[in-house]
């Protein structure tokens, strides 16, 4: 049993996924590639199953597997009573938290555990805004994991803490913006290759997270001499997505 791909598919399920009635395992994502994630591990701990596939109204496409072994077998290795992650309707939310294991993973596993998570309910985001002390343009850069249920939402936190990073948490993110915490998960996470940008991103939809994740570090070499010719933000943000193409 690879502890790897138990924590891979554990953190699909707690982001776009969920355990439900006792018998199936299902996955909510847009991303082809997230659907493939979810089926290769799921296979890789439980054998070939079959799964049915369809798409929501809103272009979500659904992933389903239904098994009421491979369910009890998924608690009992995981050693997790539920997956719910949803507010109740008395505004209250379940005690949801990781399994133990998780957090005693190796280095490299933890590193791919972060970039499932962070691939399927994370983002990267570069932008400007004017910085009227120094009357110049300031390039903003921000790798946020978004976790509604507060109980799962610091177990993440500190995974992302242990791992040296630097967090702070906003409401719902859990967000990364310093210049060594945007290095580092370049270096070490990353996302999952040819993941790409939501359609809720004005500037960036359409893109894979790592262009924009790449172009963000490109941008640290952008000083204010290199911005001073533009008056509007568009502006900068197509001086910035010039740039995509030669990473």
């Amino acid at each position: 049993m690879s502890r790897e791909s138990l924590g891979i598919l554990i953190g699909l399920l707690l982001t776009d996924g969920c355990v439900s009635d006792e018998r199936f395992l299902i996955f909510h994502n847009k991303s082809e590639v997230m659907h493939k994630e979810f089926r290769k591990h799921v296979n890789k701990l439980f054998g070939d199953v079959h799964f049915t596939e369809r798409f929501e109204v809103n272009g979500t496409k659904r992933t389903q597997l239904t098994s009421k072994k491979i369910v009890s077998r998924l608690l009992s290795l995981s050693k997790m009573t539920t997956f719910r992650k949803k507010q109740f309707d008395d505004g209250e939310f379940p005690e949801t938290k990781l399994p133990f294991f998780i957090k005693n993973l190796s280095r490299s596993s933890m590193s791919k555990f972060l970039q499932t998570i962070f691939s399927a309910d994370g983002s990267i985001s570069v932008s400007a805004r004017w910085h009227k002390r120094n009357n110049s343009w300031e390039i903003r850069r921000r790798v946020e994991l978004t976790c509604k249920n507060p109980y799962l939402r610091k177990d993440f936190y500190n995974l992302i803490e242990n791992f040296g990073f630097s967090p702070r948490v906003s409401n719902e993110n859990i967000t990364l913006e310093r210049k060594s915490d945007i290095l580092r998960f370049t270096n070490s996470v990353r996302f999952i290759p040819n993941v790409t940008i939501g359609g809720d991103s004005k500037y960036w939809r359409g893109f894979e997270k790592n262009q924009i994740l790449d172009l963000a570090v490109k941008s640290f070499d952008f000083g204010k001499q290199n911005l001073i010719e533009f008056n509007k933000k568009e502006d900068v943000m197509k001086f910035l997505k010039s740039h995509i193409s030669t990473l």
